[in-house]
């Protein structure tokens, strides 16, 4: 009996291009499943805004000059909630040094904070102190001796409960009031 077929092509031929079919299928649910996977995860990591700088607050119905303070500021930009534990402080290139930053508890967001999508929180650090000023007390405890270039690579932090931190630089501002109290201390001491 002869052997059936098909457009003139034989059923051992026919067998055997069936058999790509099960190796295309296949490779088709691997894929689906990688690009589940990717879509699924892109919007794990948090995603926010961060800015550091020197800002002034003025009061209506006071009169200047106003006080200065270091303004942390957050914005979620992700779809799911962050939970801010802590801010602070990174400076260094090869020996790290952490520093954590306390606030005035009366201007700013409370720690912790939860941050929906598009919500923000600022903490406020005042630049007078009870013995000195708080750029020259950052500038000998954090920043000296070496300070161009533990200012160079000075960041400000923001934890949170997962584990991620969210690193921003300085604002022009600040880096100058920084150098300015850096220049000074060194002077004096």
């Amino acid at each position: 009996m002869p052997e059936p077929s098909f457009l003139g092509i034989g059923k051992a031929q026919w067998d055997l291009i069936n058999s790509f079919a099960n190796w295309f299928a296949a490779f088709g649910s691997f894929a689906a499943a990688g690009v589940a996977l990717y879509i699924a995860n892109r919007g794990a990591t948090p995603s926010a805004r961060v800015m550091v700088g020197t800002y002034q607050v003025i009061t209506p119905g006071t009169k200047g000059p106003f006080p200065s303070y270091v303004m942390f500021r957050i914005t979620n930009s992700g779809d799911r909630p962050i939970r801010v534990t802590q801010i602070g402080w990174k400076v260094g290139i090869w020996r790290k040094r952490y520093a954590v930053q306390t606030y005035d508890q009366t201007q700013s967001s409370p720690l912790p904070v939860e941050l929906s999508h598009g919500q923000e929180a600022l903490w406020l650090v005042p630049f007078s102190g009870a013995d000195e000023p708080w750029p020259e007390y950052f500038a000998r405890k954090l920043l000296l001796p070496g300070w161009r270039i533990s200012l160079w690579s000075l960041r400000a932090q923001f934890h949170t409960s997962v584990g991620h931190t969210f690193v921003a630089k300085l604002d022009h501002s600040l880096v100058k009031d920084l150098r300015e109290a850096c220049e000074k201390v060194k002077h004096e001491g």
